[in-house]
């Protein structure tokens, strides 16, 4: 039987975040690891396998981006994909945590089939990929 991908998600902010990953990946085989902090994300990264983080951006930018140095040091093979609203304000923001080593950053309020491609391509070249449920028997 295949392994079922693990998802971390952080959003202090907006626990929507947190329903539309669910919601995206309801048909897919994995964990959802939802976490209140960063320190919490840390933890995870540090005794469970995780495949993919969710990361809302938060102010200031900085800590958001020792934040994901800290992920990319602690689990390298770790993808980790930002969600933010976008506008003038995050468009330099978007370029800097691809940059940092971020594997997408999606903005808000975003659907439904693009957060699925989204976690089907970040799992792609994976040991455990983003794999559809089987049928109910």
């Amino acid at each position: 039987m295949q392994e079922a991908v693990s998802i971390l998600v952080w959003d202090r902010d907006d626990p929507l975040t947190v329903k539309g990953v669910t919601e995206a990946i309801d048909e897919y085989q994995s964990v959802l690891i939802p976490c209140s902090s960063a320190e919490a994300i840390l933890f995870n990264l540090q005794h469970k396998t995780v495949d993919v983080v969710i990361l809302n951006l938060q102010k200031p930018f900085e800590d958001t981006f020792d934040l994901l140095s800290e992920i990319k040091a602690k689990a390298p093979q770790v993808e980790v994909i930002f969600v933010s609203p976008f506008d003038d304000e995050t468009r330099w923001v978007w370029i800097e945590t691809i940059q940092c080593g971020a594997y997408e950053f999606l903005p808000k309020s975003f659907d439904l089939p693009e957060l699925k491609r989204i976690f089907v391509q970040a799992t792609e070249n994976r040991p455990i990929k983003l794999q559809k449920r089987p049928p109910a028997e």
